[in-house]
C-alpha cells in the first residue's frame, strides 16, 4: 500500500517519505481495516513530526520508525477482525484513532470499531476527514470544563480561535446544541465565523476580548495559552462554569526536563491552577484527545441533519504531505487541511 511515513523527527521536507509497498496492516480483535479515501493534517501531527512529546510517546510505545502519522479516518471497511459486531465490509465510515505508530497517512488503516461510525451521506469522504479528530479534541476540553450536550442549551461559551480547523467544527456543534458562542478570529476569519453562527466574533488584531466579554459559563483555549488569565477573567464564578485547554505545558515540560522532574513540575502547575479555580467553584482542565463514541455519534447526527458542515481550506494529495504540513504550520488556515488518498 501507499503510505507517507517519517524515519526520524525533523522538518517536513526533510523527513517525509512516500512509499508504494508498505505492508498492509491486519485487523485484530475488535478492529476493522479501512481503505482510506481521505485524512487531514492536525497541528498535533506537525508537532509529533518535530519530536514533540517524544518522551511520553516512547513510554506508551508510540515511537518507532518508520512512523506513520495521522488520526482522521474516512473511507470504506474492507476487512473486519474477530469480535466486530457493529460494522461489515463495504460500510463507509469516519472517525479518529488515537496516536499510534501506524496512523492514517496511508491507503489502509486499522482502527477499533468503537472509534468509527457510519459516514453521513451528507458528507463526502473529503468532508468527513475534516471533522472528527479536531472535534473530539475540543469536546474533551469542553467536557473537562464541565459542559454536557444535554445541558448545553443557553450556556455561554467562549472559543479562542474560532476560524481554525478545530474552532470551525466546535463552534457549529455548540450552536447546534443551543449555546451562545463568542469567539476570536483575525480579519480574514470574521465572516467565516459569523457564517457558521457565532453570536459574537472579536477581531483579536484590534480588540481585547477580555474588555468586551464577561459572565461566560465556559472558556476553551484552542490556540494560545498565553491568554489563559484573560479567559479565566471572563468566566462567571460558581458551579457549572469552567475552563478547558488543548494548549498546555505537559508534554513540553517532560520533553525539556525528563519524565520525573518535568512530570512533577507539570503536575504541580496543573494542581495549583486547578485549586485556584476550585476556590471560585469553577472547573479547570488540561485536555488531550480522547476517544468518545457518544460524541462521534453526536457529530455524525448533526452533520446528517445539516447542522454541521466541513470547512476545508486546502486539499493536498498524499504525495504532497510535506507541503500540507508546512501550510498548517504557518498557522493561517481557515478551516481544515485535508489529504486526498483516493
Amino acid at each position: 500500500m501507499r503510505a507517507a511515513h517519517i524515519g526520524r523527527f525533523g522538518a517536513a521536507q526533510d523527513v517525509f517519505e512516500l512509499v508504494d509497498h508498505a505492508p498492509t496492516p491486519t485487523p485484530g480483535q475488535g478492529e476493522v481495516l479501512v481503505r482510506q479515501r481521505a485524512t487531514s493534517v492536525n497541528p498535533i501531527d506537525c508537532r509529533r513530526r518535530s519530536g514533540y512529546g517524544e518522551k511520553l510517546m516512547k513510554l506508551r510505545g508510540l515511537v518507532s520508525f518508520p512512523l506513520t502519522l495521522g488520526n482522521d479516518i474516512s473511507g470504506d471497511v474492507v476487512a473486519v477482525g474477530p469480535g466486530v459486531t457493529t460494522l461489515k465490509t463495504g460500510d463507509a465510515v469516519f472517525g479518529a484513532k488515537s496516536p499510534s505508530t501506524q496512523g492514517s497517512y496511508a491507503e489502509y488503516c486499522v482502527v477499533s470499531e468503537q472509534d468509527v461510525v457510519a459516514k453521513p451521506e451528507t458528507l463526502s469522504y473529503t468532508e468527513a476527514a475534516a471533522l472528527p479528530y479536531a472535534f473530539l479534541s475540543a469536546w474533551a476540553a469542553l467536557k473537562d470544563a464541565g459542559l454536557r450536550a444535554e445541558t448545553a442549551a443557553g450556556k455561554r461559551v467562549f472559543l479562542q480561535g474560532g476560524s481554525g480547523g478545530t474552532g470551525v467544527v466546535t463552534l457549529q456543534v455548540c450552536k447546534a446544541l443551543g449555546a451562545y458562542v463568542a469567539t476570536t478570529a483575525g480579519p480574514a476569519g470574521i465572516d467565516l465565523c459569523q457564517g457558521l453562527g457565532a453570536d459574537w466574533v472579536i477581531n483579536y488584531r484590534t480588540q481585547d476580548f477580555a474588555q468586551h466579554l464577561s459572565d461566560f459559563d465556559f472558556a476553551i483555549c484552542l490556540a494560545d495559552d498565553t491568554d489563559e488569565k484573560k479567559m479565566l477573567s471572563i468566566l462567571r464564578r460558581g458551579p457549572g462554569a469552567g475552563y478547558g485547554t488543548l494548549v498546555h505545558p505537559l508534554m513540553s515540560l517532560v520533553d525539556e526536563k525528563g519524565l520525573v522532574v518535568g512530570g512533577a513540575q507539570a503536575v504541580g502547575t496543573f494542581l495549583s491552577r486547578r485549586v485556584a479555580q476550585a476556590i471560585q467553584r469553577r472547573g479547570y482542565g488540561w485536555s488531550l484527545y480522547k476517544p468518545d463514541r457518544a460524541a462521534l455519534e453526536l457529530l455524525a447526527r448533526l452533520a446528517a441533519e445539516g447542522k454541521v458542515r466541513a470547512v476545508i481550506d486546502q486539499t493536498y494529495p498524499l504525495a504532497d504531505i510535506a507541503a500540507a504540513h508546512e501550510y498548517v504550520e504557518r498557522g493561517r488556515s481557515k478551516g481544515k487541511v485535508v489529504v486526498d488518498i483516493a
